[in-house]
């Protein structure tokens, strides 16, 4: 058999079918993409695939019919498989293509990828199709033409994109150019593919074509594939439509919602919208704008019914702004004032921005805002200012509180503000601040007692609560000054209490009207401001009194006490701070006077002050001062001070130091006490008790005289017999010189205890016995047991010691010590000797190091109900007693750094014993 050509031929009306599914295509995949573009997330992935399948099907339904319209001499079949394939190809391709178009932006780099793999899977999808072909007939291609028909479905493909990108906004994307688009993609669609068959020629052949599962298509495949086309393509614009309607109605409702938001944002904040055309004299207002204004809704504004508005004082203003705005055609922004109906005023802030219109001229865009608010706002800041400046400066409290009134008559109209101060007795007010009421109405009130039905005022303080009186006409609280209010033409008062830092009544403020009235939240904030201010300023000038007053007692107390305060700045010097050379910061009035400084001539310098110091003390309070210095711990020292008369005054200072939060030591405070008049006095009191002891002790030798004579008796005795053996010796015949000799020393010895004797006995005569000096005790107990032995003997008492033998040696006065043990030797002797018995005298060392010696009697015992008295001067339970040796000796141990005490003992008698410390060289010097 011969291979012949064979040519083939064109089903017009076919063409044409397939040319119209491409446009409907077309058409579907610029609807498509308008929803892809308007969804997202899970939502746009669902429309990419769905769209893809859509237009896939339509390519690929074009590319089938325009196949089956080309007619062949030989009977063809398609092998369903590689069709199916083909129609996967033409799905990709459009997957592809949603994607890039769905973009928010597409380059030039994108839309040519993009081409290129839409235009690849479109001639992919056509070949594919080809190679389904089963017939008897070998198919061979012109390489040219399939080069360009796979160069025209990537070119045909770019404008698609670029059509599909620039028509997908559905908002711009109207009917008629969406129409257009599709036209013109759905033509240029079937130019590749008509291409593409061109390049195919077909040669008979006598081997039979592989018709396994293959088919062949009918007229009516031809409809059944037209048909579900067109179902696929017209639910997916169904769908489309569908979304788009909802989603028109869901912007819709949002839009709604949004300008219902809008407008309430609008009604909250006081801001108006407004659009004003000059050209026209055309406004349209929001309807918060019409609120501003108090225009009704239904009025057409114009630029006349704004003027009306406008305060006259503002009306030449607003006039040149209007002009200048039309005639320069740029944004402007000014503040003017609005004059109700009602006599109120409103301030307004404008700012408008200028745009232009479709015919060419200029549209004002812009917002009115209400800002009388925030003027009020401004004014009451401004005004707090100022008060509180004026109460920084110390004004009266007098001009405080008018000007505090008349800032609240300054904020709202027609009110009478009223300031009343709760007297210091806590039960009447006193007048404070009214400027603007009536006189007489002030002067009636001042005064008046409050309780629980006195007005506003009086029942506010009373109550400790806010009083609102709407209408003085009919409330009972006003009865009592109800004709006096009703007189000055005063209908409403709403009173509220000022308080205290501590919470407590100090006066009330009171807001007056004309008429009935009840206070709005307005006034409510206002209220809480003023009385808060007025809180302020009322405590800040009672404490300031308070201040003065207490200032000016500790300036009299001091004065009377001689007590001066100081504060010394701690300098640094290097990382230490040096109190010794920081600059003195302060000084009390009190404390020049006793420092001997004119106050007058302003605060000396602290080396001035160190030079004024004794020379003999100056060496001890540098010493002082350093070590308060490092250890940052608080002192005290006495010192004397040199005045520029050469006076000298003993001083006795205190000092505290202030540490940082860090613990750097910043100041020292503390006083400074005139003490010159205390030393003297204290010295005087020393002399005087000298003496009383000094009598004391004579007194106590009229007692012992029987005592002294038996003990001088004895060694005078004693030395004159040793006289006579001595001349005896000396006038024999051979003179006797050893015997002689040892008579006349036993002479000197007689002598000796003789004078021992009286030197024991003039020490207590001595009136000064200031010396110190290391003793043994039991050495001085001993001297004054063998004095007093004889008086205990002719008492019939015995004397028992039970002494420690290791005791330590003491610095004390020696003869003030003997006139304690003598004292307490005598009391002991004195309440046995009608009875007899033992003293007992004991000396041992405490657990605590101290030294403790204990007399005991068994006599009459201490006086009952009496026994804390024995030791007050001048209380004796002798009828001869003085009732100042107790009192002395107690004085003279604690003198020593001491105590003596005294307890009744458990059978009969009392036990009398005193401690010393063991080291009394840091004791005082006695004051007996």
């Amino acid at each position: 058999m011969v291979a012949m050509n064979l040519i083939g031929s064109y089903n017009y009306a076919l063409v044409a079918l397939s040319v119209f599914i491409a446009v409907f295509a077309s058409y579907a995949a610029l609807d498509l993409a308008s929803r892809v573009t308007a969804a997202g997330g899970w939502t746009r992935a669902l429309w990419v695939l769905g769209g893809a399948c859509a237009m896939g099907t339509g390519i690929w339904s074009m590319h089938y019919i325009g196949m089956l319209a080309f007619i062949l001499p030989i009977p063809v079949a398609y092998h369903w498989p590689t069709v199916l394939l083909s129609l996967v190809a033409a799905i990709l391709a459009s997957v592809i293509a949603l994607y890039v178009v769905s973009r928010r932006k597409m380059g030039a780099s994108q839309a040519l990828a993009g081409s290129v793999l839409m235009g690849s899977g479109i001639a992919g999808m056509h070949y594919i199709g080809m190679a389904a072909m089963r017939l008897p007939a070998i198919c061979q291609f012109n390489s040219f033409v399939v080069v360009l028909s796979v160069a025209f479905a990537v070119l045909i493909s770019l404008a698609a994109l670029w059509i599909t990108f620039h028509f997908r906004d559905e908002k711009t994307g109207v009917a008629r150019k969406k129409l257009a688009g599709a036209v013109v993609m759905g033509a240029a669609i079937p130019v590749m593919h008509y291409t593409g068959m061109a390049a195919a020629s077909f040669t008979s052949s006598a081997m039979p074509a592989d018709l396994s599962h293959a088919v062949s298509i009918s007229a009516l495949g031809i409809a059944g594939i037209v048909a579900i086309t067109f179902i696929i393509l017209g639910l997916a614009l169904a769908t489309s439509w569908v979304d788009r309607r909802f989603a028109a109605q869901t912007f819709e409702l949002q839009q709604r919602r949004s300008e219902a938001y809008l407008a309430e944002a609008q009604r909250l904040s006081h801001t108006g919208s407004f659009g004003w055309k000059p050209s026209t004299g055309e406004f349209i207002w929001s309807e918060e704008t019409f609120r501003v204004f108090q225009y009704h809704r239904t009025t057409t504004p114009t630029v006349e019914l704004v003027l009306q508005r406008v305060h006259p004082e503002d009306v030449a203003l607003v006039k040149q702004a209007i002009e200048r705005a039309t005639q320069d055609g740029k944004n402007f922004e000014h503040e003017y004032r609005l004059l109700m109906p009602d006599g109120s005023v409103k301030h307004v802030h404008v700012v408008a921005h200028a745009l232009g219109d479709e015919s060419g001229g200029i549209e004002f865009v812009g917002a009115v805002m209400d800002v009388t608010e925030r003027k009020r706002a401004e004014a009451l800041l401004a005004g707090e200012k100022r008060l509180l400046e004026m109460v920084a400066r110390g004004d009266s409290l007098a001009q405080i509180l008018d000007s505090l009134c008349l800032l609240v008559e300054g904020q709202a109209s027609d009110v009478f503000a009223s300031i009343l101060l709760l007297d210091s007795n806590g039960k009447q007010l006193r007048h404070g601040g009214a400027p603007s009421l009536p006189k007489a109405y002030t002067d009636a009130i001042n005064g008046s007692v409050i309780g629980p039905s006195v007005g506003s005022c009086g029942t506010a303080a009373h109550q400790g609560k806010q009083v609102i009186v709407s209408d003085i006409a009919s409330d009972p609280l006003w009865v009592n000054y109800r004709e006096l209010a009703l007189a000055h033409s005063l209908r409403a008062c709403w009173s509220t209490p000022i308080l205290s830092a501590e919470g407590k009544v100090i006066g009330t403020f009171a807001m007056y009207y004309r008429e009935p009235r009840s206070p709005s939240p307005r006034d409510q904030e206002i209220i809480a401001q003023i009385t808060h201010l007025a809180g302020v300023a009322i405590q800040r000038k009672l404490s300031e009194d308070a201040l003065r007053q207490s200032e000016a007692y500790l300036a009299e107390a001091q004065r009377l006490s001689h007590t001066g305060s100081w504060a010394t700045g701690a300098m640094r010097s290097g990382p230490t701070y040096v109190p010794a050379t920081g600059e003195i910061r302060y000084w009390s009035e009190e404390c020049y006077r006793v420092l001997g400084f004119d106050p007058h001539a302003g605060q000396p310098r602290f080396e001035t002050f160190s030079q004024r110091i004794h020379p003999d003390d100056q060496a001890t309070v540098r010493e002082i001062a350093d070590t308060a210095r490092r250890e940052k711990a608080e002192f005290e020292m006495d010192y004397r001070i040199v005045h520029p008369g050469g006076e000298i005054r003993d001083i006795h200072t205190v000092g505290h130091p202030v540490l940082s939060p860090s613990g750097d030591l910043v100041e020292f405070v503390g006083t400074v006490i005139d003490i010159t008049e205390r030393k003297q006095a204290e010295e005087a009191l020393r002399r005087a008790q000298a003496d009383l002891a000094h009598i004391n002790r004579v007194s106590m030798m009229g007692e012992l005289a029987a005592s002294l004579a038996h003990e001088l008796k004895q060694p005078i005795a004693a030395a004159l017999t040793d006289a006579k053996t001595c001349v005896r010796w000396l006038r024999r015949d051979t003179p006797d010189v050893a015997e002689g000799c040892e008579a006349a020393l036993r002479i000197i010895n007689d002598a000796t205890r003789a004078a021992e004797v009286i030197d024991r006995v003039r020490s207590l005569y001595r009136r000064d016995t200031s010396d110190r000096e290391l003793l043994d005790v039991n050495e001085i107990i001993r001297e004054m047991i063998i004095l007093l032995h004889d008086n205990a003997d002719r008492n019939s008492i015995s004397i028992r010691t039970e002494l420690d033998s290791g005791l330590p040696l003491i610095t004390a006065d020696r003869v003030q010590l003997q006139q304690v043990l003598m004292n307490l030797i005598l009391n002991g002797i004195e309440a046995m000797k009608d009875a007899k018995g033992e003293l007992s005298v004991t000396s041992k060392k405490t657990d605590d190091g101290q030294l403790l010696v204990s007399v005991s009697d068994s006599g009459i015992g201490l006086p009952i109900g009496e026994g804390d008295r024995i030791f007050e001067a001048f209380f004796t339970t002798k009828t001869q007693g003085t009732g100042m040796g107790l009192s002395i000796s107690r004085r003279i141990i604690e003198s020593h750094g001491g105590s003596l005490s005294a307890y009744a003992n458990a059978q009969r008698g009392a036990t009398f014993q005193f401690t010393l410390p063991t080291d009394v060289a840091a004791s005082s010097p006695s004051a007996a």
